[in-house]
C-alpha cells in the first residue's frame, strides 16, 4: 500500500522493509527448515520514498504525516501494527518528540498492540546518552522492544540495541527484548530476490516480538483485548539477574506461542481486563482462598493503561497513573492509633513500589512520578503461610497539564497476576474446581506450530 504523494522508491528501503514485514510473518526463517505459517494477513504500508533522510526532511516528518495519515484514514482496522523506523535521535528527558506525541496519541484508545524498534546505536556513548531508546520508542502507549543477540538460553543484550532509561513517566524503557539478529547468530529474512538473507537489528526485534503478541489472538481469539495481550507480553518475559532493566525492560518476551497462554500444573494465572472505575479503588484478588498452600511461593503481577499524554509537559506527560495496594493477608490489620477507629481493609505492603520496579534508578524518577507509569510489573517469592484472601486494590489518578481534571473518566485497563507454588503439583486443578463459577478458563482454540 502506497500513501498519496509518495515519491519514488528506493532499494534499500524496500529491502529493509521486506525483511520486517516477513519477520513478522513468519519469525526468523532458517537454511533448509520450512518458514513458520503466517498467523494473519499482513498490510505492508511505504512510507519512504527518495527525499527521506534528506536535507528536504531530515527529521522524517514526511514519514510521520503518513504513518498518521494512514491511520487516521483507518480507525480501529489494525490489532496489530509495527514501526520499525524513526528519526536517528535519542530520547531527551525535557523535551517530547513529534514523533513520540503524535503516535502515543493514536494509540491512547488501548485498542491496538504497537510495537516499535528501539533503535540501532546502542553502542555509541553512554557518559553524553547517545546510546539511549530513539523516538518514538519512548511512548508510554507503544511497546517499544530492543534486540537480544540469540533465541538461546544464554542470551544478552545485542551491543548495537539501545538502552533505556525513557522518560519519568514512562521510565522502563525499551519494555523488552526479543531476537534481533547478532554477528554469532544472524536474523534470517526474505530478500527481494526471494532468497534468504541474513541480517540483524532492532528493526527485525519489534516485528518478532509482535508475532508474538498476534499468536496470542489467533489462539484465544477475541476474549483477550488489546493492552490485556500487552499486559501477558510483559508478564511472561523472561530475565536474569545479571541484566539490567535499562539494558532488557522487562526482559526477553516469549516467543512460544504455548508458553504464552498456558500455565504449569503448579502455576495459575488470572487476566482482569476492564475499566478503572472514577474516585474508587477496584479490588483484583488472587484466586486462592479457597485452596491450600504449601512452603515459599512466587507471586508475580502487571497492570498497563493507555492514557492520554500532554506533550507540551514532559515531567507529567501522561493524564492517567497508578497506585496500588497490596493485602496479602485478610486477617491483619494496622493497629489503630489510640481513639481511632479500626481499620476497614486488611494491611498493605509494598509491592509495585519504586525500589522494587526500579533499583538504582529510583533516583531517576521525579518527585512523586512513580504513580504516574502507565506500566507496572513486579515478581518476588513469598511464603504460604503470609497469604491469606490476598488482594490488589487499583486506584487510577488523572490530570491534565499537570492539573487537577474536572469531569475525569474510566479508563481502560489490564492487570494480570499469577502465583507459582512448586509444593502444590496439581495447582491449577484447584484453582479451576474452587473458582469454576467466578473464573472462564482461556483455552486456546487454534494450535500453532512451533518450529524447533
Amino acid at each position: 500500500m502506497e500513501p498519496a504523494g509518495l515519491g519514488a522508491s528506493v532499494g534499500a528501503f524496500e529491502e529493509h522493509g521486506l525483511g520486517v514485514t516477513t519477520a513478522f510473518l513468519f519469525g526468523p526463517l532458517a537454511s533448509g527448515q520450512a518458514p513458520a505459517p503466517p498467523l494473519c494477513a499482513v498490510d505492508h504500508v511505504r512510507v519512504l520514498d527518495d527525499k527521506t533522510g534528506t536535507a528536504t526532511d531530515p527529521d522524517y516528518f514526511d514519514v510521520l504525516d503518513r504513518i498518521v495519515g494512514h491511520l487516521d484514514k483507518n480507525p480501529g482496522l489494525y490489532s496489530y501494527v509495527n514501526i520499525s523506523l524513526g528519526p536517528s535521535l535519542a530520547v531527551d528527558d525535557d523535551e517530547v518528540t513529534l514523533w513520540t506525541a503524535a503516535l502515543d496519541k493514536r494509540f491512547a484508545h488501548g485498542k491496538c498492540v504497537a510495537t516499535v524498534a528501539a533503535g540501532n546505536d546502542g553502542a555509541l556513548d553512554e557518559a553524553t546518552g547517545l546510546n539511549r531508546i530513539q523516538p518514538p520508542a519512548d511512548g508510554v502507549n507503544v511497546l517499544s522492544v530492543g534486540a537480544a543477540d540469540r533465541r538461546g538460553n544464554d542470551w544478552g543484550r545485542a551491543g548495537y540495541s539501545c538502552v533505556g532509561p525513557g522518560r519519568s513517566p514512562g521510565i522502563v524503557k525499551p519494555d523488552g527484548v526479543a531476537f534481533g539478529g547478532s554477528d554469532d547468530e544472524p536474523f534470517g529474512i526474505l530478500t527481494p530476490q526471494l532468497r534468504g538473507g541474513h541480517t540483524h537489528g532492532t528493526s527485525f526485534a519489534a516485528p518478532f516480538a509482535l508475532r508474538s503478541a498476534a499468536s496470542i489472538g489467533a489462539q484465544l481469539g477475541t476474549r483477550l483485548g488489546p493492552l490485556a495481550i500487552r499486559a501477558l507480553l510483559i508478564h511472561r518475559a523472561h530475565t536474569e539477574e545479571h541484566h539490567e532493566l535499562k539494558h532488557v525492560g522487562w526482559g526477553r518476551f516469549e516467543a512460544d506461542p504455548l508458553q504464552l497462554v498456558t500455565c504449569d500444573d503448579d502455576e495459575t494465572l488470572v487476566v482482569f481486563q476492564g475499566e478503572l472505575p472514577v474516585g474508587e479503588h477496584l479490588r483484583a484478588p488472587v484466586p486462592i482462598s479457597n485452596v491450600t498452600l504449601e512452603g515459599d511461593v512466587h507471586l508475580a503481577a502487571s497492570l498497563v493503561i493507555a492514557p492520554e499524554v500532554d506533550p507540551e509537559h514532559p515531567g507529567t506527560y501522561t493524564r492517567s497513573g497508578l497506585e496500588v495496594a497490596f493485602r496479602p493477608h485478610s486477617a491483619k490489620f494496622t493497629k489503630p492509633k489510640e481513639g481511632a477507629k479500626p481499620a476497614k481493609h486488611a494491611k498493605t505492603r509494598s509491592f509495585f513500589s519504586p525500589a522494587n520496579l526500579y533499583g538504582q534508578s529510583e533516583t531517576a524518577l521525579r518527585e512523586d512520578g512513580h504513580k504516574w507509569e502507565p506500566c507496572l510489573h513486579h515478581e518476588e517469592r513469598l511464603r504460604s503461610s503470609s497469604l491469606a484472601d490476598p488482594c490488589f486494590d487499583i486506584y487510577y489518578h488523572h490530570r491534565e497539564s499537570g492539573m487537577k481534571v474536572v469531569d475525569p473518566q474510566p479508563i481502560p485497563y489490564a492487570f494480570v497476576v499469577s502465583l507459582k507454588a512448586p509444593k502444590v503439583k496439581d495447582l491449577y486443578n484447584r484453582v479451576v474446581r474452587a473458582y469454576a463459577q467466578q473464573l472462564v478458563p482461556l483455552r486456546p482454540q487454534t494450535r500453532i506450530q512451533v518450529r524447533t
